[in-house]
């Protein structure tokens, strides 16, 4: 809204700052997500990924070969409930959003300069230097997570 001062100046009233909407928190139902498949949501202006894992993908990124990556970070390290892998959706080469069960690895692809991650997000193949990025999150429950909370 355009409003005008004592003064005859006129200003602009604009909403929660940046500071207030970079610490947005969202709460996601995870029951909703179907086994095998990627939801995205907005988060802070930018993709999430929450990935509801099959017990196959759950397996091959456990048996990952950690040592061997690029950015070494473990299943374990990456998902705190291993059922569910939650990430930005952003290529950490020059900020594309990766496609969702696509790539050598099919966990996601970034057709823009063909970066491959796994069903971990992790950086297997391709330009991009690191994982995707993991936002800090808690599980209030089994179904529930919040993802941004800050303490």
């Amino acid at each position: 809204a355009v409003v005008s001062t004592q003064s005859g100046h006129y200003g602009r009233v604009l909403g929660p700052g940046r500071d207030k909407y970079a610490a947005a928190a969202i709460e996601v139902d995870l029951t909703t997500i179907p086994e095998g498949k990627n939801a995205v949501f907005t988060w802070r202006g930018k993709p999430l990924f929450i990935r509801h894992r099959t017990q196959e993908e759950i397996a091959k990124a456990q048996s990952a070969d950690v040592s061997a990556l690029r950015d070494p970070q473990s299943d374990a390290e990456r998902c705190q409930n291993e059922k569910y892998l939650i990430c930005l959706g952003v290529c950490t080469h020059l900020g594309c959003v990766p496609i969702a069960h696509a790539g050598d690895w099919k966990g996601y692809y970034c057709p823009c300069h063909g970066s491959h991650y796994d069903t971990c997000a992790r950086i297997m193949k391709g330009p991009a230097p690191l994982n995707l990025e993991v936002p800090k999150h808690e599980y209030l429950d089994e179904g529930t997570v919040i993802i941004g909370k800050e303490d």
